[in-house]
């Protein structure tokens, strides 16, 4: 078999071409450029295959007509390193690709010989492209807006499952996926462009919350509903179970009884929503989430624990979680922030009834506040680290958040993410806690069917769902 057979796709991503000199661009940034390895003032080859509709571009010479481009470079402000990327522009690219309109972009390689393909977008919303991938004999789990992977992370760390794709739109958390997941595939596209899914044995379900909490507009999805794009894709990957972490509020939403009615014919037995606190399950912060499963099959169902907190739990304190204190903190005046919070109050807003009483904690604490997007902000929701001198504090470190959420020792953040980045990335994350005892249960109930042949799948005379108690209903 030839190299060029044997080169594995690595990378997908949806983008609209731009234009440059009224010719279509292609404008080939860095994270396509790491994933097929190509370094700035590399020497590529371009073809522009007609009839096949695709451009591609490789580090080995075709043997029919093509022409060479070389790899630019742009230097990242965060960690001053020079990053690859390709900007060309012909005439001859018409044939293929036009201003403004989507194109799919894949990255494939095999040991030194990378390519990447560029063709008009083709999707179909009644087809979606499956592919199958072998190599590794772990549950495979599909990651659907998968954000920097640290979910994810917690479902590989358990070691019973492998990552086969994740989907995510945003390109600094697709490079983050990429760099700690290199044999996954991943996908850089809003869900409702994605047109290619890897089969697999579990969905994780992290669907964007911000229009079901009071940080956003609370208008549910309304306007954006993403409902049908994420059936399509999860229907096509075929998972056995599909789990679903988000704010409670989301459960209650036109988006989630959409999805679940879109998914009921394949998927007919539903657990949830599960309603639990993680402070309950011994982390030292809160966060609120309600969990969903979804099953194929009802045997599945029958076999899933749902997750209970321990009768007793010995919590660490915030000390236990903290950098040495030989450390360089930046300390900021304790009494620079009550100012400011005092002015605010007597403006009578909403900032006149917030407590106070998480916002600023010693080294005793063993209750902190729920850890933000926004943690980086000032703000009497967020809580902080008191100096023992009582008159500064500081933010937590990336460092000892990491510990807090229990996040694996593996997963790091690229170099290029700015430092604000990376708080918002953890802020938008999982507790580790209670999504290694779903990740667990799930592998374990997977387990058992692989043990117990001849289970229940497809649509029955009537669709179950199970409540956080355990009460079965009619759907």
């Amino acid at each position: 078999m030839e190299v060029v057979e044997k080169a594995r796709l690595v990378l997908q991503k949806i983008y609209t071409i731009s234009k440059k000199k009224e010719q279509p661009r292609l404008f080939i940034q860095n994270l396509p450029c790491e994933s097929a390895k190509f370094k700035p003032g590399e020497q590529l080859f371009v073809h522009v295959d007609k009839g096949n509709k695709e451009i591609t571009i490789q580090n080995k010479n075709f043997s029919h007509d093509s022409f060479m481009v070389h790899v630019s470079s742009r230097k990242n402000k965060t960690n001053g390193e020079e990053r690859p990327l390709i900007d060309t522009a012909r005439d001859c690219y018409t044939s293929i690709i036009a201003i403004e309109d989507k194109v799919e972009l894949r990255v494939y390689v095999y040991d030194d010989y990378s390519k990447i393909v560029v063709s008009p977008l083709n999707y179909d919303i009644r087809k979606t492209e499956t592919i199958y991938t072998p190599r590794d004999q772990r549950f495979k789990l599909l990651s659907l807006a998968a954000g920097a992977g640290i979910g994810t992370s917690h479902f590989v760390d358990t070691g019973a499952f492998s990552s086969m794709q994740e989907i995510e739109v945003e390109t600094d958390s697709a490079e983050n996926l990429k760099y700690n997941f290199p044999n996954s595939l991943v996908t850089q596209a809003d869900i409702r462009d994605c047109n290619l899914v890897v089969k697999s044995d579990v969905a994780l379900v992290t669907l964007p919350c911000n229009n079901h909490t009071s940080l956003g507009d609370r208008n549910q999805d309304m306007f954006d509903n993403i409902s049908s794009a994420a059936a399509k894709i999860l229907v096509a990957s075929e998972p056995e179970i599909i789990f679903f972490e988000n704010v409670p509020g989301y459960y209650k939403s036109r988006a989630y009884t959409d999805l679940q009615d879109l998914l009921k014919p394949n998927y007919p037995y539903w657990i949830g929503p599960i309603h639990l606190e993680s402070h309950d399950f011994g982390s030292i912060a809160k966060r609120d989430r309600g969990y969903a499963v979804a099953f194929s099959s009802q045997e599945a169902m029958y076999n899933f624990k749902i997750p209970t907190p321990p009768e007793k739990i010995k919590r660490k304190k915030l000390k236990d979680y903290l950098d040495p204190t030989s450390t360089f903190f930046e300390w900021k005046s304790l009494e620079a922030w009550n100012e400011s919070f005092n002015s605010k109050v007597e403006k009578n807003n909403s900032w006149a009834n917030r407590s106070t009483s998480l916002t600023f904690l010693d080294g005793d604490a063993n209750l902190m506040q729920c850890i933000p997007k926004r943690y980086r902000s000032h703000s009497a929701s967020n809580s902080y680290v008191l100096n023992n001198d009582k008159k500064s504090w500081r933010f937590l470190t990336v460092s000892e958040l990491r510990k807090i959420f229990l996040i694996p020792d593996w997963f790091e953040f690229v170099t290029s993410t700015p430092i604000w980045r990376v708080y918002e990335q953890i802020g938008q994350s999982a507790c580790g806690r209670v999504f290694r005892i779903f990740a667990n249960e799930i592998a374990r109930v997977l387990m058992k069917s692989i043990l117990t042949p001849n289970r229940t799948k497809g649509v029955p005379e009537q669709v179950l769902t199970m409540d956080q108690s355990g009460q079965l209903s009619l759907m």
